[in-house]
């Protein structure tokens, strides 16, 4: 494997290499892919795990402690997508999946045993992950709510804490079909969902539901043209108020960044275009999205010229670019951390050259002024799916050849003493 200094003081320091990594695969089945990973107060992760059985894919939950111990594995009997999972104070795991029949499936944190499966039925979950968006939420009183849609409307499941399925919300867009992307709940037992239009012109919708159902607001950005591309993204105010990241359609046909802040009550706070949207050369996408330290948007943007990871910090409160900054790796974001030291970490896959089509996994560190920190390549996996920053450091989630692998990273190392990324020679 070939080393390659991307900044040079002569002391260099080893390759960033992970604290601690762990492989596994679902025994007897024909492929193991992986969904998300999340982390549980206490540092245990919980990763939504994809075995492949009899022709069909299954949903479940793999538990890994904080040391990279592999701990139980569970599997949900029948077909079905682990589309998030959802850590619950007490001791417990949400499992939800989607497509035309999305289900929660609670588990016991500790033994991994389930307690209940409810299978629900009206509407759709479809996912692009990614994106990186919520699925599922709960709210204070502990229901929980799972995005979907149904023809021209956003709906939100209901599952009260025993499994007991609540009436649903709806909010009929009259736009012929809509597709909700994400969720989050709200302190007063609301919700708010953000998604986006088919019909050429309806662009992206987010709508605010108060604890009863009813409906706050209904916001509407149609960005040039009104065509969506992509998910969007929301984020939660303490307030009740929201920030959202889509990328609709630019006057050259591509996708343009874009983010956005609307008050508890509806009314638009700031709407900003984030990208250079004179040529479909400088324009970009967004990958995934986060909110971090000062309630500031971290948002993974997508190029094509040149092809590289890239990050935009935005002022949560005016909406005001406040870096942006881009790696030396070719790739595009599928994963998004942000620490509570204000560093970001990127990752994704790269095509390596001349392979017809095969990838690895690459990572990009930030610090909180947008400084380039550390790069790593690894040859070994096909990309990195998901991530999680905390104060014990970075846990990401890769497949490989061999299944599912997480890894922890340090998140405290040395930014512009040396850079160092796995290079290959073929």
């Amino acid at each position: 494997m070939l080393l390659i200094a991307m900044a040079a003081p002569a002391a260099a320091q080893t390759a960033w290499q992970p604290v601690w990594s762990s492989t596994w695969a679902a025994e007897g089945a024909t492929s193991t892919h992986a969904s998300v990973l999340r982390r549980a107060d206490d540092g245990t992760l919980f990763v939504g795990i994809e075995p492949g059985r009899a022709g069909s894919q299954r949903a479940g939950v793999l538990r890994i402690e904080s040391d990279g111990t592999i701990g139980w594995a569970h599997e949900r009997p029948g077909a079905g997508a682990a589309d998030d999972v959802l850590p619950i104070a007490g001791g417990r795991i949400a499992l939800a999946g989607g497509g035309t029949a999305p289900f929660v499936r609670m588990i016991d944190a500790g033994s991994g045993d389930p307690a209940w499966d409810t299978a629900m039925s009206g509407a759709t979950l479809t996912v692009l992950r990614s994106f990186a968006t919520n699925q599922i939420a709960r709210t204070p009183a502990g229901d929980l709510l799972l995005r979907a849609h149904d023809g021209d409307a956003f709906v939100v499941l209901r599952v009260d804490p025993d499994g007991q399925v609540l009436p649903p919300w709806r909010w009929a867009s009259g736009l012929d079909e809509v597709w909700a992307n994400s969720i989050v709940a709200l302190a007063d037992g609301g919700a708010i969902v953000t998604g986006r239009t088919f019909k050429p012109g309806g662009g992206f919708r987010t709508v605010r539901f108060a604890a009863d159902g009813g409906i706050v607001y209904a916001d509407a950005e149609l960005g040039s043209f009104g065509s969506p591309l992509g998910m969007s993204w929301v984020a939660a105010a303490p307030d009740g108020g929201a920030w959202v990241v889509a990328s609709p359609e630019t006057p050259f046909g591509m996708p343009g960044a874009m983010a956005w802040r609307i008050a508890a009550n509806g009314t638009r706070l700031w709407t900003r275009t984030l990208s250079d949207q004179s040529s479909g050369a400088t324009t970009f996408s967004n990958g995934p999205a986060a909110l971090g330290p000062g309630d500031d948007l971290w948002i993974a943007t997508a190029s094509t010229s040149p092809k590289a990871l890239g990050l935009i910090r935005v002022d949560g409160a005016t909406g005001a670019t406040r870096w942006n900054s881009r790696s030396s790796l070719p790739s595009y974001a599928d994963m998004l951390a942000v620490a509570p030291n204000g560093r970001s970490l990127l990752g994704g896959s790269a095509h390596v050259p001349g392979s017809g089509g095969r990838t690895y996994a690459v990572l990009a560190e930030f610090d909180a002024d947008g400084v380039l920190c550390r790069e790593h390549a690894a040859k070994d996996l096909y990309g990195f799916l998901s991530a999680v920053g905390a104060a014990e450091g970075w846990t990401v989630l890769g497949v490989g050849d061999a299944g599912i692998t997480v890894q922890r990273y340090d998140a405290d190392g040395a930014c512009g003493d040396a850079l160092f990324a796995d290079g290959f020679d073929g």
